[in-house]
Parts: structure tokens; sequence; C-alpha cells
């Protein structure tokens, strides 16, 4: 298997920083700004985009840890 270098390992831990932030905004944040959601759909909204940005977060970590 192939060894990636240090830059590569940052760009990619960068890359998944950044979709944890767009998971964060567009899941979290706007569905307050917006009424347009029943309650149950902004929980549901709510939690699965809380996941994926928690998940994508502790992966970025993980990829700079192993540097």
């Amino acid at each position: 298997m192939r060894k990636f270098s240090f830059r590569q390992l940052n760009r990619a831990s960068e890359i998944i920083g950044n979709i944890s932030v767009a998971w964060f905004s567009g899941g979290i944040i706007t569905p307050l700004i917006t009424n347009s959601l029943s309650f149950i759909e902004f929980v549901y909204i709510f939690l699965v985009s809380l996941f994926m940005s928690v998940f994508f977060f502790i992966l970025s970590l993980e990829i700079i840890r192993k540097n």
C-alpha cells in the first residue's frame, strides 16, 4: 500500500475538516434560520448533521495525529 507524504495527509485533513464545517453549517445552522421544517424533520436533520459533522471532524484529527 502506498504511503502518503505529510503534505498530502495535511491537505486531506484540511479537506475533510471543510466537509465537517459544511455539514455543520448546512445541517445545523440553516434549519434554525428557516421555518419550513416540521419539528420531526428538524430533529432528524439536526441529529444526522451533528453526527456527520463530528464524524468528519474526528476523521480529520485522526489523519493529523497519524503524521
